[in-house]
């Protein structure tokens, strides 16, 4: 008879201290072992070392085949996770307007994925109007794609809504005339609620809201913080929209974080990063020209996407009050990627999401040591 292997015996407690130094894709296999441990692995993530919105990088070939990648960033575990899994199907290059948020559009494709990890696409019939840079976000039942329409259309700031529910697109009424000049996403700074998509403009701090059930936009608003703000970033954490901001103060840079308010778009300051991270975002060519956020739970992400910015910023909201600031490597920096585009994203990823992700054909975790 085959020896039968018996299951290791550990105190509760020092079960649960080991376990909350074990990145979080290897708890999914370690919650297999018994009860007892998928128990220990639940209150470890609970009471010990809780998971945090991970910090999502994917890349798109610029030539045939197009290959796409991704990495991702665990803040709970501090390490690097590489995932691997066949290419997802070429439609057009790859891009994000919005922390959650994959999207490919063709003239008669749209492609979307609102999965955490980017691993679960829709591909769907293309919307009416041709678009270049439009945003897309998810908004309840419904995908809005704004603006970013091509020159020659009739209106490049037209907005349909494809409904999840039914599998069809809906017309709406057009991006108020105001962002006319800035209504590709490059422009703008993007928050969804399950209610209503918010949008800022990078330059002004003009801001909007659509309600996609009454198909209409609000009139403009005007963020102030009481600073002179460069260049303005929203997100939407923990049921709150916040307010990045480029500052220059006395001719030195800085960034802010404020709290926004949904009704009058009051704001109020609860942070700044340490300036050792400001000059960490800073590119030698390029400056903070391409300042820009992804966020989720309680988690900012703030990165320069362009040349030679080789790390992200993060900063923690604390519910008490104030932030907590770190760094972490850039993975991805593009001066090695120059034939990949790359985009960024940020979820909350649990062990139940992890689980199931695992459990699909050729797919496989590679965890990189703690830098």
């Amino acid at each position: 008879m085959a020896e039968q292997l018996e299951e290791p015996e550990f105190n509760d407690d020092v079960l649960e201290t080991i376990l909350s130094h074990v990145p979080l894709v290897d708890l999914v296999s370690a919650s297999h072992v018994s009860k007892s441990w998928r128990a220990a692995v639940s209150s470890s993530l609970i009471h010990h070392n809780k998971p945090r919105p991970w910090l999502i990088l994917h890349t798109q070939g610029t030539r045939s085949p197009y290959a796409t990648t991704t990495q991702a960033y665990d803040p709970r575990s501090g390490v690097w996770v590489k995932l691997s899994r066949p290419s997802v199907p070429y439609i057009s290059d790859l891009k994000s307007s919005h922390s959650n948020c994959l999207y490919m559009l063709s003239r008669s494709r749209f492609s979307f994925s609102f999965d955490p990890l980017g691993f679960d696409w829709r591909h769907v019939s293309g919307p009416i109007v041709l678009r270049r840079d439009p945003i897309v976000a998810r908004v309840g039942h419904s995908v809005v794609v704004a603006g970013g329409g091509c020159d020659f259309e009739d209106d490049p700031m037209a907005v349909e809504i494809y409904d999840l529910s039914t599998c069809a697109w809906h017309a709406c009424n057009s991006m108020p005339g105001n962002l006319r000049d800035t209504s590709a996403s490059i422009w703008l700074s993007v928050a969804a609620t399950d209610e209503k998509l918010i949008v800022a403009v990078k330059e002004s701090g003009s801001i909007y809201w659509f309600d996609p059930v009454v198909k209409s936009w609000s009139d403009a608003f005007k963020l102030s913080p009481g600073q002179p703000v460069q260049s303005y970033n929203i997100g939407y954490t923990n049921n709150t929209l916040i307010l990045v901001g480029l500052c220059q103060i006395q001719n030195v840079d800085r960034v802010k974080v404020w709290r926004v308010g949904e009704e009058e778009f009051e704001c109020e300051e609860i942070g700044e990063m340490p300036s050792a991270y400001v000059e960490k975002l800073r590119s030698e060519s390029f400056g903070y020209c391409s300042l820009n956020i992804r966020a989720a739970g309680n988690t900012v992400y703030v990165y320069n996407n362009t040349w030679g910015v080789e790390e992200v910023v993060a900063c923690e909201l604390i519910p008490s009050g104030g932030c907590r600031w770190w760094s972490v490597n850039n993975v991805v920096a593009r001066e090695e990627r120059i034939g990949e585009r790359l985009v960024f994203t940020c979820a909350e990823v649990g062990i139940d999401e992890l689980g199931r992700v695992m459990r699909g054909e050729n797919r496989r975790f590679e965890v990189s040591p703690p830098s």
